[in-house]
């Protein structure tokens, strides 16, 4: 063969060649990975998935199916909303992601009932619609619109699982459902000539009217307790004012109680030098009026026996006139005890009246008690001021320690919001603690007025007994003293009447001075006792000056009627009489005196005694409020009859229990609110923190996507409403993401494996795996295992790599495929770099290694 014929056989073999290259350029068609597509024609029906073959355009046709997922948005609101169980319409937004599977048999369904219609996704909606709603609409029945909402994933199961079979059956693998909206249809779409929203409308309005109901009712609940905190702050302002008041007048009644003990003893000292001064007196009169006496009856003695004769006759009938003159008299003093007796009641039971008007009065009752009282009752007030000062003490105390409790409280606020709660529950129990003391003290003082009570009731009724029956036995003796006295004047009137005859004109010039002498004696002593009487009771004074007066009148009037009977009959035995008359009238006169002296000064005695207890009543009474009042802030109003009206006081410590609370409320809910405010501020702020950084990383993660895409030559196929440009970004974002992770781990790494990853990256941590199958199969195998023990991420975040190995050695057991995962990963750990990495680091870098190789 010649060498023309050798170079010709070359050219037309390399002609042959280009033809064949060109003709196969021009027939042969190829699979992209993300479509597929099936020949039909000469040579029957071939799928071609990830290949290629020959098309030629007179014996062939070619069907090109999509194998990108395709979102099929399914929606029904309005009218058209789905309905529930308990018959309400629900507007819902599902998305379902599909695509045509990946066998050749997946492929050939998909082509013969899609078509082209697989790069259209409102085609394939259309076509799957019905069924997806059918499957929405079934499992809706069957669930309450509560039900539905509380279980999203269990509905969105439930309808991945009843339309799989429908996607099947046209070639399409379901990837997932989800419900992306779910929400209660309009009212203005429900049909009120349908039964179904009829009984949907009446569910709604129910329970929206139950709904506003529980805002309004929180709406008042909130209204009533600022409404109580401002009551709370003026019972504190009232509470505060009273104190005032109570301090203002206990510093009143010290001084009145000082300036009455002054009073009581100037008036005492006034009163017993008056009485030392009318005591002599008496004494000089009663030694001047017996030497007279004494002179006197030996005058008569003298003249007894001349006139004796005379006076036997006429004794007789004197002794009647006289028992008759005694019989009217002793009535008249009977009638004027009575009608002194009764002015005495009418005096006292106005004076009575007067007191009681006056009690009604607190201030002006305590303050009369104790002017009268003043020697009586100063230890007692001393000692009510001791108590007083006590409580006052104690509520300066409690309110010096509520101070101090405040100031702590806004200090530890203002220092550490945290450590509050433990501070209110200590609080809490100070007050309780505080509460309980009052109680304590309130109830000894109870016990103590009862007692003081008791004893002042009984030493009153021992003192008026006592008091009574020397009353009674004054007056008997008195009694007896004035019969005693009335028979020996009666003597000394019948011895003067025997020798008042003989002497009858010598006497007659002493009988007229002794008679002036005698009158201006008895003025001066009735006006001694008037004056001695006025000073212990005015009102007395007046009735027994009255009473003696006109006593002395009436007697003197009857004296004179006598001696105009008897001046015809003997002027001078008249004159006589009226001599001994008259010195009987002023003796009469001076026991009279004396007796209504002695009577007023029982009476006084007895009315001061009657007072005296009536006034240790009030005084135990009033001690017993003063000590409620100055234990318990109790305000109260004394009576009349001393008896203490206890509700209004039980009220305010109620109230000062319930202000208490609602300040260690207060303070809890303040604590409540100021640690809300913290959670809320802190959170805000994480949460400000949180999206500044995401923010950060989306614009790097877009200017790095931009870079990267920047000089990319990309064919897509699909538009942008297929989701196409949402899946490239999301696969960046992951890849990003995975990036950032590993880019940490390198700096937390030690510095050996530092530098593996830093020459090598993943592989130079893990060393080359011998081939990707047996490497993926290392994962998967490991995934498996790891299901089975460290389920959790948590769980493998606190365990080591070193610890993590065991445990899957011990869970492959004898399995050799999961062995020699494992054996597999302990290669990757050279000379124990892992050893003190969390395990859930490593698995992440072999998920991370794993998608890399894939």
């Amino acid at each position: 063969m010649s060498i023309e014929t050798l170079i010709t056989l070359v050219i037309l073999a390399v002609i042959a060649v280009a033809i064949f290259y060109i003709i196969s350029v021009w027939v042969y068609k190829r699979a992209p990975a993300n479509m597929g597509f099936i020949r039909t024609g000469f040579g029957g029906t071939r799928v071609c998935l990830g290949q290629g073959a020959m098309v030629l355009p007179v014996f062939h046709e070619v069907s090109w199916v999509s194998l990108e997922t395709i979102k099929l948005i399914v929606s029904r609101s309005r009218d058209q909303a789905i309905l529930t169980s308990d018959k309400i319409r629900v507007d819902v937004v599902a998305e379902l992601y599909t695509h045509v599977g990946y066998t050749e048999d997946d492929l050939l369904t998909a082509s013969r009932s899609l078509g082209e219609k697989t790069f259209d996704a409102d085609n394939v909606r259309n076509l799957l619609e019905a069924k997806i709603i059918s499957a929405l609409r079934s499992y809706a029945a069957t669930k309450t619109l509560n039900e539905l909402h509380e279980n999203r994933d269990t509905f969105a199961k439930d309808i991945k699982s009843q339309v799989r079979d429908s996607f099947q059956a046209n070639g399409l693998s379901l990837e997932e459902v989800t419900i992306v909206t779910m929400e209660q249809t309009g009212k203005e779409y429900f049909k009120t000539d349908n039964v179904f929203d009829a009984e949907g409308l009446k569910i709604i309005t129910a329970i929206t009217s139950k709904a506003k109901r529980e805002v309004h009712d929180t709406e008042k609940k909130a209204s009533v307790a600022i409404r109580q905190k401002e009551l709370d702050t003026q019972l504190e302002l009232l509470e505060i004012e009273r104190q005032e008041a109570f301090a203002k007048a206990n510093q009143d009644k010290a001084v009145s109680n000082e300036q009455a003990l002054r009073v009581g003893e100037k008036q005492r000292y006034v009163l017993e030098q008056k009485m030392a001064v009318e005591q002599k007196e008496i004494e000089n009169e009663q030694t001047l009026e017996q030497l007279r006496t004494d002179r006197d009856v030996a005058i008569i003695e003298e003249a007894r026996k001349r006139e004796i004769a005379e006076i036997e006759k006429t004794r007789v009938t004197e002794q009647k006139r006289r028992d008759r003159e005694i019989h009217l008299i002793a009535k008249a003093k009977e009638e004027e005890l009575a009608n002194i007796q009764r002015n005495l009641d009418l005096e006292k039971a106005e004076k009575d009246r007067q007191i009681e008007l006056h009690g009604k009065s607190k201030e002006e009752q305590l303050a009369q008690i104790q002017r009268e009282q003043a020697l009586e009752i100063a230890e007692k007030d001393k000692q009510i001021q001791s108590i007083v000062n006590d409580r006052q003490r104690q509520e300066a105390e409690i309110l010096r320690q509520t101070a101090i409790t405040t100031s702590e409280e806004q200090a530890r606020e203002e220092r550490a919001k945290a450590s509050e709660v433990a501070e209110v529950a200590i609080q809490q129990q100070k007050l309780a603690s505080r509460l309980s003391l009052l109680d304590v003290d309130k109830n000894d003082a109870f016990a103590t007025a009862a007692q003081e009570k008791e004893i002042a009731e009984e030493q009153a009724r021992i003192l008026t007994q006592k008091q009574l029956f020397l009353l009674e036995q004054k007056w008997q003796v008195e009694q007896e003293e004035i019969h005693k006295e009335l028979s020996v004047e009666q003597a000394q009137i019948d011895k003067e009447a025997q020798v008042l005859l003989e002497s009858q004109k010598k006497e007659t010039a002493e009988v007229q001075r002794s008679l002036a002498r005698q009158s201006e004696e008895r003025n001066r002593e009735i006006a001694l006792a008037a004056k001695e009487m006025e000073l212990e009771q005015a009102e007395a004074r007046r009735l027994e000056a009255t009473a003696v007066r006109q006593k002395a009148e009436h007697q003197a009037e009857s004296v004179r009627h006598v001696a105009d009977a008897e001046r015809q009959r003997i002027i001078d035995l008249i004159e006589a009489e009226n001599s001994a008359e008259t010195r009987r009238v002023e003796e009469e006169n001076k026991a009279q005196i004396s007796r209504m002296h002695m009577l007023a000064q029982a009476e006084a005695r007895k009315e001061s005694a009657q007072r005296e207890a009536d006034a240790t009543l009030t005084r135990a009474r009033a001690s017993s409020e003063a000590q409620q009042i100055n234990a318990l802030g109790i305000e109260k109003e004394a009576a009349a009859k001393g008896r203490a009206e206890m509700e209004v006081e039980q009220l305010r410590v109620d109230n000062t229990q319930r202000m208490l609370e609602a300040e260690a409320s207060g303070i809890e809910a303040k604590a409540d609110a100021l640690k809300k405010y913290n959670l809320a501020a802190t959170f805000l702020e994480l949460s400000k923190m949180q999206i500044e950084a995401e923010r950060d990383v989306r614009s790097d993660q877009a200017k790095a996507m931009g870079n990267a895409l920047q000089g990319a030559q990309i064919r897509m196929y699909g538009g942008s409403d297929d989701g196409t440009i949402d899946n490239i970004r999301s696969l960046f974002t992951s890849g990003f993401g995975v990036g950032e992770a590993l880019e940490g781990l390198a700096q937390s790494m030690p510095e050996g494996l530092r530098q593996r990853f830093a020459e090598n990256g993943i592989r130079g941590l893990f060393g080359a795996p011998g081939g990707a199958g047996r490497f993926q199969h290392a994962v998967t195998e490991i995934g498996e295992l790891l299901t089975q023990t460290l389920k959790t991420k948590k769980s493998r975040e606190e365990t080591d790599f070193r610890d993590a190995m065991l445990q899957l050695e011990e869970a492959a057991g004898s399995d050799k495929s999961k062995l020699e995962a494992v054996s597999l990963l302990t290669d990757f750990n050279q000379a124990g770099v892992f050893d003190e990495v969390p395990f859930e680091t490593v698995w992440s870098l072999l998920l991370a290694t794993s998608k890399s190789v894939n």
